[in-house]
């Protein structure tokens, strides 16, 4: 859902920034327009950057911020699906 962004250059906090606001502002405001859509990232650097943090809490009642804990391994569930499905498989 929605339009990939393309970057020529490095992901900053500042240019992040401008996704948030030129893009996923407009985006949740249309598909969830109830409020209550889930924006979910996964703490990169730039993602966890102060501008980012403030401009996701300054938006907090738009929509709401999953939160994931910085760096956490449960990010990648990636091996816990390929797990379930295998012992599905299996059974």
């Amino acid at each position: 859902m929605g339009a990939l962004i393309r970057l020529e250059t490095t992901l900053t906090g500042d240019r992040y920034l401008s996704i948030l606001s030129d893009h996923l502002h407009s985006f949740m405001s249309i598909v969830h327009s109830d409020g209550l859509g889930q924006f979910q990232q996964d703490n990169a650097t730039p993602h966890a950057s102060r501008v980012a943090t403030k401009w996701l809490q300054e938006h907090s009642s738009d929509f709401r911020h999953f939160h994931w804990s910085p760096k956490s391994p449960e990010m990648s569930n990636i091996e816990d699906i390929r797990d379930a499905l295998l012992h599905a498989v299996e059974n």
